[in-house]
């Protein structure tokens, strides 16, 4: 029997929170491609020359090769639930309020900041005595206005287009045709059985890595939108748009440690063998990419079904936490491998230091300058009450409410 409506909407627990843990993964990437061997050039310019090892650079593709993808489903859901269950004049708004503005905001404090610390750790690495001045001079002068730039707040100008192009596809849809109808009915269709959801969505993922050329998604930190990347990435928001719309959440939580399982071998044996340099390999690997993407995406939303589908007051408030921690993090996970610079300690106890100490001062500015404050208004549409710190702080109200692309006013 298919779920109900009121069903669907329960499982917003789930789907809140595996988009705000999505969210907080990106405090592990930023914190550990420092001391990958693997560099990124202008993309991640931090390398740490005396402490690298190849484990963060498997760990990094690993994490990357999912978090994204499943992020944007999640966003999707949420983006559908806002248009048909408050009315597209209220989707619209709440998008601007909890995506354009942060996202403003965001880029003019944000990116200065990051800039400075950056600046900092490159220098010190590269042993420059000057590298604090330098960094200050950089800000103090105003000469980064040019080059300012989305950073990782590049998915919140990403969701600002696509809230404007599925609000209008959106409104296409809502008269009933024979076409929407059938359209409709064909995507509830494909979504009820897994193996055809499967191939629905490995299809187009391949062939938007064949549009993008690469054997991964291109991460897009431009103010240019890359096409192929953009269109990949409205396929997962549609994605999660659909499963909204088609009241089809129900039928995905089976085949969890199956799909996790599967789709990590196959990552694994993908990224690890050494293979050699021939036409057909980039090929091959976009096929494992697509195949494996997919299954990270229905397994992660099974396994959150399954276990995360409730109430959890300490989860709650790491959903609620989740949008202030990862906007804020940026600049003290590029701080704090400058200052650790010099330190004779073994690169995972610098991995283990930066990250723990990036979420905790990220965390604590959360809790006494965000929550219960204008910011956390801004951000999150509701002001917490404040209570006193518990192991993991805090008992509070419903995770329905939107961490980050979600439901909140």
């Amino acid at each position: 029997m298919q779920p109900t409506n009121n069903d669907a909407n329960q499982r917003v627990y789930a789907l809140d929170a595996l988009r705000a843990i999505m969210m907080l993964l990106g405090i592990v990437l930023h914190t550990e491609i420092t001391y990958g061997v693997i560099g990124y050039s202008e993309a991640w310019p931090l390398k740490d020359p005396v402490s690298q090892n190849i484990f963060f650079d498997i760990l990094f593709g690993f994490i990357h090769s999912f978090r994204m993808p499943v992020f944007f489903v999640a966003a999707g859901f949420f983006g559908a639930l806002l248009f048909y269950k408050k009315g597209p004049a209220a989707m619209l708004s709440n998008r601007f309020k909890r995506i354009v503005l942060p996202f403003i905001a965001g880029v003019l404090v944000i990116y200065p900041m990051t800039l400075f610390t950056f600046t900092f750790t490159v220098e010190t690495f590269a042993g420059m005595p000057t590298a604090l001045s330098d960094s200050w001079h950089l800000i103090a002068t105003g000469a980064f206005i040019p080059t300012i730039g989305v950073i990782h707040l590049w998915f919140l100008y990403f969701l600002a287009m696509f809230a404007v192009l599925s609000w209008a596809i959106g409104m296409l849809f809502r008269k009933q045709t024979s076409f929407t109808r059938s359209f409709n009915s064909a995507c509830t269709y494909v979504l009820q059985r897994p193996l055809l959801r499967l191939i629905g969505l490995i299809v187009p993922y391949f062939l938007c890595l064949v549009w993008m050329g690469m054997s991964g998604i291109f991460t897009n930190l431009s103010w240019s939108v890359d096409p192929a990347t953009f269109a990949i990435y409205f396929l997962f928001f549609g994605c999660g748009w659909m499963i909204y719309k088609t009241n089809t959440l129900g039928y995905l939580a089976g085949g969890t440690w199956l799909q996790l399982g599967f789709a990590t071998v196959l990552f694994l044996t993908t990224n690890i063998y050494q293979w050699p340099k021939e036409a057909w390999v980039l090929t091959v690997q976009q096929i494992s990419t697509s195949v494996s993407g997919t299954l990270f995406i229905f397994g992660f939303l099974a396994l959150f079904l399954k276990y995360f589908n409730h109430y959890s007051p300490r989860l709650s408030y790491l959903m609620d936490a989740a949008y202030w921690v990862y906007i804020i993090h940026l600049p003290i996970a590029g701080l704090l491998p400058g200052i650790m610079a010099a330190w004779p300690i073994p690169v995972f106890a610098k991995f283990a230091i930066n990250f723990s100490m990036t979420a905790a001062i990220s965390l604590v500015s959360y809790h006494y300058l965000v929550r219960g404050t204008f910011i956390g208004m801004f951000l999150n549409g509701k002001v917490h009450k404040r209570k006193k710190i518990q192991p993991i702080i805090a008992e509070q109200e419903s995770s329905t409410a939107a961490v980050l692309a979600g439901s909140r006013n």
